[in-house]
């Protein structure tokens, strides 16, 4: 069925050509002229459903206190970095007893 362009420039899309293709409000439509014809993809739009808790290991329990462990993974890290510090240090030091 032939649609008209409307005011802005819009047109509407077909029941039967939204059901085969499965356009839902809020997709995307990307557009492009190939050959001189008008080429439209439709991106689902992003979901908003939580994706916490997909890297869970079975047994654990989820996180409930990101606060606690974002301070705790940056804790260690600093653990890590003042380790290596002192190694290196110790390292210069006995190069300069020698």
């Amino acid at each position: 069925m032939a649609n008209v362009v409307g005011e802005r420039f819009q047109i509407t899309i077909d029941r039967k050509v939204r059901e085969q293709l499965g356009i839902q409000p809020g997709d995307r439509a990307v557009e492009w002229v190939e050959d001189g014809r008008l080429v439209v993809y439709f991106m689902p739009k992003p979901h908003a459903r939580s994706l916490l808790g997909i890297l869970k290991k079975p047994g654990t329990k989820p996180i409930t206190d990101w606060q606690a462990l974002k301070e705790n993974a940056w804790a260690a890290r600093t653990e890590e970095i003042m380790q290596a510090l002192d190694a290196d240090s110790r390292r210069h030091r006995q190069k300069a007893e020698r």
